[in-house]
């Protein structure tokens, strides 16, 4: 069963009170080491840092609304590398869906005690030019304040963000150890903190550096606002699905194979795929291995596995310079196979349901 707590926010700056609290909790647990997005030091942007010094912990801000990559794989790695060390990694909920997926594809275990996973309420996101462009007349921190002003009542228009926020399915984490609510919060006043469970809790020494528990209206809040957004977005992605304003539909793949036509198969959206693991290559960009010569049957169930565990982050569509609408296209095509195989990407307690 979670424990929530509340963090107070010194001064009405959420961002300062979580500094504050990872600085000392980043001490009394004898972190090695944290992968999470810290602002440039031009406080211009946000970039997934690797820090070993709780003293760089000035710069943390896993509330900025922007993603510039998935940041899953990255995870990966670090923690792989870093074994036998205690480690934490901040994650947006569509990250630790990928993350989570990345686990079941690749079949990774680490210890428990070593690896805190900490996941953070997102509200959305900008896309990297929409970001820069806000930033240009202030900086992250204002354009991150703008952002966690609207928390309380569920956030900006969605139609801010990029397309992957616009029809998120589910805006909170799911599976992480701690996690820093925001929706529904009035985080000029407080961050509710959320354990998963009570022995958790006592492991991480939680507790005494949070100020209280949280009140029973206070989680129920940020629960029904969360579902609210989702039911929201889910509108949203239903509308887009079955209607893009012209004579193409998302859901068909007539459609889907004319969107793709403009195509130019550099790779890059595969490239900033958190998951995707090589099914194709040697057919698009590079040949890696020179392998070319896999059955077309086998090209096609790989595709349907990879779709299948899209976790909606949207990082193929920035990176595609053609305007490709990769978003809709693999969310509807997804949710298609996942209704078949009864399969809930990001879930931590659900099997993938096909054997590599």
């Amino acid at each position: 069963m979670n424990v929530n707590r509340i963090l107070e926010a010194h001064k009405a700056d959420p961002v300062d009170r979580l500094r504050s609290f990872m600085i000392d909790w980043w001490q009394g647990i004898k972190l090695d080491a944290m992968l999470a997005p810290f602002e440039t030091q031009d406080n211009f942007f946000i970039a997934s840092k690797i820090i070993e010094d709780p003293a760089e912990l000035a710069g943390l801000n896993p509330f900025a609304p922007v993603m510039p990559i998935n940041s899953a794989l990255n995870a990966i790695d670090f923690i792989t590398e870093r074994t036998g060390q205690r480690v934490a990694v901040f994650m947006k909920p569509c990250e630790l869906r990928a993350f989570t997926e990345l686990k079941k594809r690749k079949a990774l275990t680490f210890n428990n005690d070593e690896v805190i996973i900490i996941g953070v309420d997102c509200l959305g996101t900008y896309s990297r030019k929409e970001f820069a462009s806000l930033v240009e007349a202030s900086d992250s921190a204002s354009v991150t304040t703008e952002v966690l002003r609207n928390a309380a009542e569920g956030g900006l228009r969605p139609q801010h963000f990029r397309m992957a926020c616009q029809i998120c399915e589910w805006p909170g984490p799911k599976g992480a150890d701690v996690t820093f609510g925001i929706i529904g919060v009035n985080s000029e006043k407080f961050l509710l903190l959320i354990v998963k469970d009570e022995e958790t809790d006592e492991q991480l020494g939680i507790s005494p550096l949070t100020d209280c528990k949280a009140s029973e209206y206070q989680v129920s809040h940020r629960e029904v606002v969360v579902g609210a957004i989702a039911d929201t977005r889910a509108d949203m992605r239903e509308h887009f699905f079955e209607n893009d304003g012209g004579t193409r539909r998302f859901n068909e793949l007539g459609s889907f194979l004319a969107w793709m036509a403009s195509c130019s198969l550099c790779g890059r959206c595969l490239n900033a795929c958190p998951h995707y693991r090589g099914e194709f290559r040697g057919k698009f960009g590079r040949v890696l291995d020179g392998k070319t010569d896999r059955h077309v049957l086998s090209e096609l169930v790989n595709l349907g596995r990879w779709i299948a565990s899209c976790t909606g982050c949207g990082m193929c569509e920035q990176a595609c310079d053609r305007d490709v609408p990769l978003t809709l296209l693999l969310s509807s095509l997804s949710h298609h196979i996942r209704a078949e195989l009864n399969y809930c990407p990001g879930d931590p307690l659900q099997q993938i349901p096909w054997q590599y």
